[in-house]
Formats: structure tokens, C-alpha cells, sequence
């Protein structure tokens, strides 16, 4: 029985690992452990490069757009969305010869459309609202052949966002109208005035009343007069009053604010975390060969 059991004992230790073996295998194959690492190394080194060099810059500037149409007619609603939608504004953006050059390079001739410079453009520029603030609104484009040509798609795009701004145009229409109704209003007023004048050289009942009774025997004899000198009035201080609120307006027609320059924003890649694994793969990949080469030394020795 104890025989059984010594030789039951001498099999599992034979199973055991053996640490210090271990150990010995990786430092006897110790240069195939560290060539095997180099080699993934450098692999994922350029792997690294080539993923870092593919990783797009962004160009970023920031706007605020606070529109509103103040009760006027035929004020255009700025609408971001709309802008590429366009086909001149997307002609007007490939004016910009660098960024022209790129698509030209990245599209076949055979699929070179207006649709595929929307496209084109589309994927280069990115428009993104403030969740706070709706009104803040983010133009980014992709940095493609330098950054003065990024820079120039960001101010042409304010500048089409800027064209739709009509604001000004509608209030100096409304201007003129309002101060033309106000000439005409004042030219009623005036004849009005004249009337009344001829009223008192005619009316031999008005020069015996006082002055406070002249107007009430006007108003109760010559109702009609007063009542258009009355609608006059009212017209009159009513275009006066809008053409002051107008002038105010006009004060406010800086409705696209500039929150920031146009500022450089870099896309972290996945250089580091390639190079990292690329790494821990080699030394990985070095110890297995070790064991394999072990295995295979083994084997050899066995059946010589």
C-alpha cells in the first residue's frame, strides 16, 4: 500500500510544473524571446505611423446665431442645415483650389458630379448644435491639403450664412414705406389744418364763442373733419413710433456673432494603443517560440 502511494506521489510531482525550468527554457532561448519582440515591434511601430498619419486634424470655429424676424415680413430664416443643399454654395466652396485639387484627386473623372462634390464637401465639414444653447452652432472641417485652405471653407461657409441674412434689406424696405405713409399722413394732417382755418374765416358763429366752445360747436357741426383729423393723428404717431422701433432694430442687425476664432482641434489615434499591443504580442509570441523550440530540441534529443 505505501509502495502505491510513493509511486502516486513521484507521478504527480513528475506532473508539476517546474518553475526553475521555466525559467531556464526563456533564458536558454532568451535571443529568439527578444528578436521575435523586435520584430512585432517594429511591425506594429509602422502600423502605428501609418494609422497616425490617416488620422485627420479639425479646424473648429464657434458662431451664435440670434435671429429673430421682429414681426417683419419676408425676413429669411438662417437654416445651417440648408447650406450644402445648395448647388452654388457648393460650387462657391470648391472655388477654394486646394480643397477643388483634393476632390479631384479622391474622385474617379467618371463620378465627378455635383452630387458627389456635396459629398464630397459633406464629409469634410461637420455642423453641430449646443445642446445648452441651439443658437451656438460649431463648424468644424477637416484639415485635408493645408490649414489656410480649411480656414478658408469655414469663412466662406459663415460668409453664405451671412448672404441669407436679409434683415437689413426688409427694414430699410420697411422704412420706406413707413416714413412715405408718415409724408402722406403729415400731408393729410397739413390739409386738414387748412380746412379748419377756412372753417373759422367762413363761420361767423365762431367768433362770439370762447375758445373752449369753438372746439366743441367744430367737433358738433363739422363731425367728419375731426374725425379724419382724428384718424390722421393716430396714423401719424403710429409710423412715427415704428420708425423709432425700426431704428432700434437696426441697431441689432449683428445677428451672426463670431463666439471664437477658428481654432485647431487634433483627433486623438490609436498609435500609441497599437504600438502598446504590438508589443505585448511580440513578447507573447516570443515566449511561445521559446517553448516551441524547446518542444522541438526535446523531441530531437528523444530519438537520437
Amino acid at each position: 500500500m505505501s509502495k502505491e502511494i510513493k509511486l502516486m506521489e513521484t507521478k504527480q510531482y513528475d506532473d508539476e510544473i517546474d518553475l526553475y525550468e521555466l525559467i531556464e527554457i526563456l533564458v536558454r532561448h532568451k535571443w529568439s524571446i527578444v528578436l521575435t519582440t523586435i520584430f512585432c515591434t517594429i511591425l506594429s511601430l509602422g502600423a502605428a505611423l501609418y494609422v497616425r498619419s490617416k488620422t485627420p486634424n479639425y479646424l473648429m470655429k464657434s458662431i451664435l446665431i440670434q435671429q429673430d424676424t421682429y414681426g417683419l415680413k419676408g425676413v429669411n430664416k438662417i437654416n445651417t442645415d440648408t447650406i450644402l443643399l445648395q448647388d452654388k454654395n457648393v460650387e462657391r466652396i470648391l472655388e477654394i483650389k486646394p480643397i477643388k485639387a483634393e476632390y479631384l484627386k479622391n474622385t474617379p473623372e467618371n463620378l465627378r458630379t455635383i452630387s458627389s462634390e456635396r459629398k464630397f464637401l459633406e464629409d469634410i465639414i461637420t455642423i453641430s448644435k449646443n445642446d445648452k444653447n441651439p443658437n451656438e452652432i460649431s463648424i468644424k472641417t477637416k484639415i485635408l491639403a493645408d490649414e489656410n485652405s480649411s480656414k478658408d471653407v469655414i469663412n466662406t461657409y459663415i460668409d453664405i450664412l451671412k448672404e441669407q441674412d436679409n434683415l437689413g434689406d426688409v427694414i430699410k424696405k420697411e422704412k420706406a414705406l413707413k416714413m412715405t405713409s408718415l409724408e402722406n399722413s403729415k400731408e393729410e394732417l397739413k390739409k386738414i389744418q387748412e380746412e379748419i382755418l377756412e372753417i373759422f374765416k367762413k363761420d361767423s358763429d365762431l367768433k362770439s364763442l370762447k375758445p373752449e366752445e369753438k372746439i366743441n360747436y367744430l367737433s358738433s357741426k363739422y363731425p367728419e373733419i375731426f374725425l379724419r383729423k382724428s384718424d390722421q393723428e393716430k396714423y401719424f404717431n403710429s409710423y412715427s413710433n415704428e420708425l423709432v422701433r425700426l431704428e432700434l432694430i437696426d441697431d441689432k442687425l449683428d445677428i451672426i456673432k463670431e463666439n471664437t476664432d477658428i481654432y485647431l482641434v487634433k483627433t486623438q489615434s490609436k498609435a500609441k494603443l497599437i504600438l502598446a499591443v504590438g508589443i505585448v504580442m511580440g513578447l507573447f509570441l516570443g515566449i511561445m517560440v521559446a517553448f516551441l523550440k524547446e518542444f522541438i530540441d526535446g523531441y530531437k534529443r528523444r530519438y537520437k
